[in-house]
């Protein structure tokens, strides 16, 4: 009796199987043109790079015996599309389980709401190009010779493809970095997760200091704005800025956090930048803030001059900085 087949996420304790099934296939075969086995190290960090990613395995019995991933684009524009990988023991070819791995692929794609799917197969592999046709995949381009193992060219197929047209997938992703001001106890909350993941677990900060009266609904502070930056309609920047300042004095931005994996890119830019719209709105000539000494290059891009000393605030260096707007003729109009 064929033991049961069952798909499930890979772990580090796949690692054998997964080099067992995959060197195999370098040594024998033209699935991979890859021309060297990799090592167990190897595997483990390439194993942890993917973590984010959806890496599988079929299991049969108590065997491995096949597994697949979803591999990301290095352009940031190709961020809705992933690669097919499948690899399946020989012994178990032709046995349906490929269909199964790649059919939980393209159902985790739809999960993670991603627009395109491609795969890359050498022509001669026939049974694979059948396979994914067979799951709606399209033949999209032929490289001929794009690839050498075994002492020989080898062409290859490349085939795509499409979850949901660009209509559908817009409606459902809403792609792109968009930031807006905080207006109701949802977008609040929203907020408050990217600055939990940033101060709160990654700084450790004590909740008590790090969220106050200034974050409460929305609908009831006054003297305070919210600005929440979404990419792809996912929370990954926020800040805010205080209006509660002496006449005169310049409003107070602060909290100003970014999800880690986003750092680098435009957002924390781009969450000032709308504040900064917001206090140019109020007459305001500029803005103040304290800035953790390590993140005081990045204000002074923006324009902000570094004041005074340094001093710690919730155990952190900081620094004061202002920014005095180019179009402002001095204190509030």
């Amino acid at each position: 009796m064929t033991d049961p087949i069952t798909i499930r996420p890979a772990g580090a304790h796949d690692v054998p199987a997964i080099q067992r099934i995959y060197n195999r296939e370098i040594l024998e075969g033209v699935a991979t043109l890859d021309e060297w086995p990799w090592t167990d190290a190897r595997r483990r960090a390439w194993l942890e790079t993917y973590r984010d990613e959806m890496v599988i395995v079929a299991q049969g019995g108590a065997t491995v015996i096949g597994f697949a991933y979803l591999s990301p684009m290095q352009k940031f524009g190709f961020r809705f599309t992933r690669e097919v990988t499948v690899y399946i023991d020989p012994d178990h070819h032709r046995t349906g389980v490929g269909r199964q791995l790649v059919e939980a692929l393209i159902e985790g794609a739809h999960e993670r709401r991603l627009h395109v799917l491609i795969a890359r197969i050498t022509s001669e592999n026939a049974a694979s190009l059948a396979l994914f046709e067979s799951l709606g995949f399209e033949r999209t381009a032929l490289r001929r010779q794009f690839g050498y193992k075994f002492g020989r060219w080898h062409d290859i197929v490349e085939t795509q493809l499409t979850l949901q047209s660009p209509e559908e997938f817009e409606a459902l992703v809403t792609p792109g970095f968009r930031v807006t001001v905080v207006t109701t106890l949802e977008e609040m909350e929203e907020a408050l997760t990217v600055r939990r993941a940033v101060f709160i677990d990654e700084q450790r900060i004590d909740e008590d200091e790090e969220i106050d009266r200034y974050d409460a609904d929305p609908a009831t502070v006054t003297d305070a704005v919210h600005v929440l930056g979404r990419l792809d309609g996912r929370p990954v920047a926020t800040a805010r800025l205080l209006l509660d300042q002496p006449a005169g004095d310049l409003p107070h931005i602060g909290r100003v956090a970014v999800i880690q994996s986003e750092r680098g890119r435009y957002w924390g830019v781009g969450v000032m930048e709308a504040l900064h719209q917001e206090a140019r709105r109020r007459g305001y000539a500029g803005c103040t803030l304290a800035a953790q000494e390590y993140a005081v290059g990045f204000y002074a891009k923006l324009g902000y001059v570094a004041r005074g000393d340094v001093f710690l605030d919730a155990g952190i260096e900081h620094r004061w900085m202002d920014l005095v707007f180019e179009d402002a003729e001095g204190g509030m109009t």
